[in-house]
């Protein structure tokens, strides 16, 4: 539906000094033809006149509602509180308002000297109010189902719109969701000096936890006075917003209107309506099960009694984070039943970051520490552990599998003094797991993990466990690790997850003696088989693409060999391979990298690769060993004629 269009409605009517219209249809044409002149005050005072002299007349009714609106900041008493906040006057057209706060070097808006959050819901209340209570009197009056009142560019200062029956109740019912939300506010103590609030933020102070310690009565009643008109708002809302729904779903498709019916937002919209339609019906008969959620029931009526003290439902803050298990009552004063600790601190989840609180550990046998911790299920967590506050180690990392987490640290013999951490690293992608040699299975302490894709580092510790943080986010299901360590080739593979990927086992290898050309290994003979394994071996600057090119970014494991063949006429290579599904083996001639001259390369399958060439005796072949998955392994090379 086209909000643009609702602004530009809002924004497109004025008027101008011409008076002595005798009928309501001469004060609607005097209002347009203001309109053009973009004169609001005239405008909406046209529309006036023509309402008093027809209250019935709907195009004038609905004309004046929009305007009285728009000429609040016009008005004394909106005026000068602009002028309070320091916006300056120049600039406070409602065509092109750049009228604006002043702001400090940073570009952050300055907080008007003596200005108190609450006068902000009191300007709304004294002086917005009254003007959007008589806004929906009008739209009232536009009862006509057939109604439809075509603007032009002249009126909304943007584009031609025609805005119908539904359109205006769709409105109407807006103005009603303001009004419940003043009268709720209002309720509310909300006193807080701006300056002071400014003071937090300059000071890098400024949080919730904050606030809330400063301000002790904030969120508290400061009169119950408007609760049963908040009431009457809201349900008042929600009768009219069906029937514009229900006006506006039933419109036929060839209609263009200013709201218009979305069949892709059509299942929105309807748990909308269906939500909507509960909380009403919780204020008639009672608490009622939800028909999206089946499993919770929902009471309105608590919020508008009286028994309802917002600041008592407010979870522990941390600054901006909150404390899980700190939620004071799941019912939320007995406006909703059947929530649970983990439905409620998920939700919350979506929007502030959840603290993990640790109780007191535990120490058992063995010198074993058990610590509990609280959680969110799903959420992926690392544990660290610190004798000093400054430097950290990872005891864990785990994926919550419910509201409580139980761990078992068993590091920690001798020590007399040990702390605990828990971090949340829900929403990035991480990857843990230990670094090995691939000859003898012994970690590789030190070893170095690098992330490809964003450049983030750790190294393996002692006993070769690492745990590597990136800033990548989970959407991106992946990431390119780089591990390597002294004395060892690097190991450069992807890793697919979501989130915490744990369990990895990355094993590196010396490279081995043959790994680069200038280095290969002579073989002699008709009948030759040799052993070696190509797990280590790296990529050589200058090494010709061979077997199935689709697989080389500049990541091989080819190892070299050269072979003068005793004699002439055909010989068979062949490679196998206990570990390397697709072995490749290339044929050469030459000395120099370079500028080899490829013989004959082959990609195998099965483990295997075999080739066949006609050798002429004396003449020296550059034999190459490679695999397509880029793995390598254990491989048995054999020539025989």
């Amino acid at each position: 539906m086209k909000i643009r269009l609702l602004l530009s409605l809002f924004a497109g009517l004025f008027c101008c000094n011409t008076w002595g219209q005798t009928t309501a249809d001469a004060w609607i044409s005097q209002g347009r033809s203001d309109l053009a002149a973009r004169d609001i005050g005239d405008a909406s005072t046209a529309f006036a006149q023509a309402v008093a002299l027809e209250p019935t007349n709907e195009t004038a009714n609905a004309f004046y509602a929009i305007t009285r609106l728009l000429v609040l900041p016009s008005l004394p008493a909106g005026s000068n509180f602009l002028t309070r906040l320091s916006l300056p006057v120049a600039g406070r057209d409602i065509y092109n308002w750049t009228s604006a706060p002043p702001k400090d070097i940073n570009g952050l808006f300055l907080a008007p000297t003596g200005v108190n959050a609450d006068e902000f819901v009191a300007q709304m209340r004294t002086n917005a109010l009254p003007v959007i209570v008589a806004a929906i009197g009008n739209l009232s009056a536009v009862n006509n189902t057939n109604f439809t009142l075509n603007l032009t560019s002249s009126d909304t200062a943007i584009a031609d719109v025609t805005v119908d029956y539904g359109d205006f109740k769709l409105i109407q019912a807006a103005l009603y969701g303001a009004e419940y939300s003043i009268y709720t506010l209002n309720g509310q103590n909300l006193s807080a000096e701006l300056t002071d609030l400014r003071a937090l933020y300059t000071n890098g102070m400024l949080s919730f936890g904050q606030v809330l310690t400063d301000y002790p009565q904030l969120f508290t009643f400061s009169t119950t006075n408007d609760l049963q008109s908040a009431r009457a708002a809201f349900t008042n809302g929600v009768i009219t917003y069906m029937v514009a729904s229900d006006f506006i779903r039933l419109r036929p498709t060839n209609e263009v209107r200013l709201f218009n019916f979305d069949q892709q937002s059509a299942q929105g919209e309807g748990d909308f309506r269906l939500t909507l339609q509960d909380l009403f019906n919780s204020l008639l008969v009672g608490p009622q099960f939800l028909a999206l959620y089946p499993d919770l029931a929902v009471d309105m009526s608590p919020q508008f009694d009286g028994s309802l003290n917002l600041r008592g439902l407010l979870p522990k803050f941390d600054g901006n984070a909150i404390e899980l298990g700190s939620l004071p009552d799941l019912t939320c004063g007995g406006m909703i039943y059947g929530l649970t600790t983990e439905m409620a601190e998920s939700c919350l989840g979506n929007r502030f970051t959840m603290l993990p609180v640790g109780s007191a550990p535990e120490l058992s046998a063995g010198n074993k520490v058990n610590l509990a911790f609280t959680t969110l299920n799903e959420h992926n967590y690392v544990l660290e552990a610190s004798t000093n506050l400054a430097d950290w180690q990872v005891v864990a990392e785990f994926t919550a599998g419910g509201a409580v987490s139980s761990l078992v640290d068993s590091q920690p013999p001798g020590l007399n003094r040990r702390f605990y951490r828990l971090r949340d690293d829900t929403g990035v992608m991480a990857f843990t797991g230990e670094v090995l040699a691939e000859n003898t299975g012994l970690p590789i302490a030190g070893a170095l993990i690098y992330s490809v894709w964003d450049g983030t580092t750790t190294f393996a510790d002692a006993s070769g466990q690492f745990y590597l943080k990136t800033t990548l986010p989970t959407s991106w299901g992946a990431d390119e690790l780089t591990v390597s360590a002294s004395g060892y080739s690097a190991n450069d593979s992807v890793y697919y997850g979501n989130g915490l990927v744990s369990g990895l086992q990355i094993y590196l290898a010396p490279p081995p003696p043959n790994d680069d050309f200038i280095n290969r290994t002579v073989l002699a003979g008709s009948n030759v088989t040799t052993n070696g394994d190509n797990f280590g071996a790296t990529w050589e600057n200058g090494e010709p693409y061979d077997g199935d090119q689709y697989f080389y970014s500049g990541k091989t494991k080819s190892v070299w060999f050269t072979w003068t063949a005793p004699s002439t006429g055909p010989y068979a290579f062949s490679v196998s391979a206990s570990t390397v599904q697709q072995p490749i083996l290339a044929i050469y001639t030459g000395t120099d990298l370079s500028s080899l001259t490829g013989i004959m390369n082959v990609s195998g399958y099965n483990y295997h690769a075999n080739l066949a060439i006609d050798a002429v005796a004396g003449q020296a072949y550059q034999i190459e060993v490679d695999d397509v998955q880029n793995i390598g392994g254990p491989y048995t090379l054999s020539i025989a004629p």
